[in-house]
């Protein structure tokens, strides 16, 4: 078995745990065969650094060309959307304009029906005796003549004429404005669709900019890793090659047992030990067998111990059952005489009580008795 010593000197503990230290260091510059045996690749760290500078400054180009791109979009996207405005208020001062010049409220044909100043344009309620607003009450016409049947069938003509005048020149003025709105819907259709296409060749060439970068981007990446892989294989052919001459002509495949023991303890050389030696294995299998055969006694007297402590714990359970018993039955005993105590008390009072009542109290007090009382202040 190891020994542990326990120090009581700080001084020595901390020594101590500064020496384990350096040991796990050491331990882990020499177990590590890629830093002992070849060190640290600065160079190859340098160019793992100048790649990734590289592939930032690609990444930053492109992310500079997309954010250009994006602006020139947003910046036609928000021209179109002036222009679409700019010919919405334009078509709206127009219809203004129209029903300024064209749809005043004199002009309908109903006017004559809500005109405000209808009163004062109309005629007297008479002018004369051939006024044709004359009814037939007044005696001026009768039932059958029709005087102004010619003129007025005349100006029924010519107001039909005028509507139908009207009516054409509100239809051919009507056609005219649709003409010229579909023009205008036309030429603002070609401009958008002229500018979408603009659009639209500014987007394939951002896409078309995007693919030749990304391309390039790749191509170089792979470039980059041939040459890494080209470099890793060419750093591991040359590793294997010196792992093997380090073993070839180490002390590693050595069958000398004293070569991984250190100062003749226990310790070994972790990186040179190839398993115990026969003496080793019997002693260890010498101490299994001891561990066992003292696991064996120590079980025959747990066991031991246990059947002892059953039996008395058995003794015990036995006095106790007794000793209930025993309580049991003085309790029962004490019962009977105290039963027998309580009858013999009884029997007692009732022959004091008689003998009271029948010979003690058997005179009755007299007035004599009841005046000796409250006779002195004492």
């Amino acid at each position: 078995m190891y020994k542990v010593e326990i120090l009581g000197d700080n001084l020595q503990a901390a020594a101590i745990q500064r020496r384990k230290r350096l040991d796990e260091e050491r331990k882990q510059r020499i177990f590590n065969p890629r830093v002992r045996v070849l060190g640290i690749d600065l160079q190859a760290l340098d160019e793992q650094i100048q790649i990734k500078n590289e592939i930032k400054s690609i990444e930053k180009e492109r992310n500079d060309a997309m954010d250009h791109t994006s602006k020139i979009n947003n910046e036609i996207l928000q021209l179109m959307d002036d222009q679409v405005a700019q010919a919405r208020r334009h078509k709206m001062q127009q219809m203004n304009e129209f029903r300024r010049d064209f749809q005043q409220p004199f002009q309908r044909r109903d006017f004559d029906l809500y005109d405000p100043k209808a009163l004062e344009k109309d005629l007297p309620a008479r002018i004369d005796d051939e006024d044709e607003r004359i009814g037939v009450s007044s005696l001026q016409r009768f039932e059958g003549e029709d005087l102004a049947v010619e003129g007025r069938i005349r100006l029924q003509k010519e107001q039909m004429k005028v509507w139908a005048n009207e009516q054409v020149y509100e239809k051919e003025r009507r056609r005219q404005e649709e003409l010229n709105e579909k023009k205008k819907y036309e030429e603002f259709q070609k401009n958008i669709n002229d500018k979408m296409t603009a659009l639209q060749s500014a987007v394939d060439l951002a896409h078309r900019e995007r693919a030749r970068l990304d391309n390039e981007y790749n191509l170089a990446l792979a470039a980059e890793k041939k040459r890494r892989e080209q470099q890793q294989k060419a750093y591991e052919t040359d590793l294997n090659t010196r792992e093997i001459l380090n073993h070839i002509n180490g002390v590693f495949l050595t069958e000398r047992p004293d070569v991984f023991n250190i100062g003749g303890g226990h310790k070994v050389r972790v990186d040179l030990f190839k398993g115990i030696t026969p003496e080793q294995n019997q002693a260890i299998l010498d101490m299994q067998e001891r561990q066992r055969h003292e696991q064996q006694q120590r079980r025959s007297r747990k066991q031991f111990e246990e059947e002892r402590w059953a039996v008395q714990e058995a003794a015990n359970a036995r006095a106790l059952e007794l000793l209930e018993r025993e309580r049991i039955r003085k309790v029962k005993e004490r019962a009977i005489e105290m039963r027998k105590e309580n009858e013999a008390k009884a029997v007692e009072d009732k022959r004091r009580k008689e003998y009271i009542d029948k010979v003690l109290y058997t005179n009755p007090p007299q007035d004599a008795y009841f005046e000796q009382f409250n006779t002195t202040s004492r």
